[in-house]
């Protein structure tokens, strides 16, 4: 993909006149003040970190929930025109540039890291070291999350979270939540609000298996349950709203929850207004259900 600085643009068109037609008429876009690219190509955060490299200082790398983005892990709401996100070394000129969030660093060349993307190589901030600050910043529930995702696509496991943590953050703020959030977290866990449904109920003290395979009497595959409790025949589901909209998602359901029945299980549904509203119910029932399978 092309990215032109400014400065470049005005060379190769001529004038100021020229490029803000070039800008009107949709041959050029802006992705980052300064930084260009053809009309059509995709102004994503891939292409606007690509961007950075040509407009923000040298030392400039893409952190926090912007790398996660880049890495495939989307648990922080990176929208397309959501800022990008960068970490520059203490003690040097932090970039005051739109659509562009900065913080200072102790930055050890270890730290320092290339990825390469669609769009181009991307200074980054070394994955471990990125995923450590973060969830050092971040409250619990939320950092049990992102270290869910994170293991989930396989970008570490929480030992190394745990290590990096260990070697290279003892004593900073943050430290003991975040190494509390990584022994609270499940690489098995598939979606956000899975990981704080399990994460509700444990700190409750009750223990589900996360994408539990559920088996009839005879051996048999039924279903994979979001959240279950094998001795007690009790799945706990969070139904999200898109994933479950629509005529073949309606009769599927259905079906399934028929199966899992039939298999002698009782399951439980929840939706984000049940955590959100009234996460002491969700408990309740669910701890219920347990006492009465017992």
């Amino acid at each position: 993909m092309e990215v032109r600085t400014r400065a470049e643009l005005l060379s190769l068109l001529g004038s100021r006149h020229a490029l803000d037609r070039a800008v009107t008429t949709g041959a050029w876009q802006r992705v980052l003040r300064g930084a260009y690219v053809r009309g059509g190509a995709p102004a994503d955060l891939t292409t606007r970190a690509c961007a950075a490299r040509l407009v923000l200082p040298p030392r400039a790398l893409v952190a926090d929930g912007s790398l996660l983005w880049l890495l495939g892990v989307d648990v922080l709401a990176q929208a397309d025109d959501a800022q990008l996100e960068v970490v520059v070394a203490r003690g040097a000129v932090v970039p005051a540039r739109t659509g562009v969030r900065a913080r200072t660093a102790d930055l050890p060349r270890r730290d320092r890291a290339t990825l390469h993307t669609t769009a181009g190589p991307v200074p980054v901030l070394r994955p471990v070291r990125a995923l450590a600050d973060l969830l050092r910043r971040l409250p619990l529930a939320q950092a049990v999350v992102v270290a869910d995702a994170a293991q989930h696509a396989g970008l570490c496991d929480a030992g190394t979270v745990l290590d990096e943590l260990t070697r290279h953050h003892g004593g900073l703020r943050g430290v003991r939540c975040a190494q509390r959030a990584l022994e609270l977290s499940d690489g098995r866990a598939e979606s956000p609000q899975e990981s704080r449904t399990r994460l509700l109920l444990v700190l409750a003290g009750l223990f589900p298996v996360p994408q539990l395979d559920v088996h009839d009497p005879h051996g048999r595959w039924v279903a994979r349950v979001d959240l279950g409790f094998p001795a007690a025949r009790v799945a706990v589901e969070y139904d999200g709203l898109l994933p479950h909209s629509g005529r073949e998602a309606f009769v599927h359901d259905r079906r399934r929850q028929n199966l899992l029945l039939g298999a002698g299980w009782l399951v439980l549904r929840y939706t984000a207004a049940d955590l959100r509203l009234r996460p002491e119910l969700v408990v309740a029932q669910v701890r219920a259900a347990l006492l009465r399978a017992a």
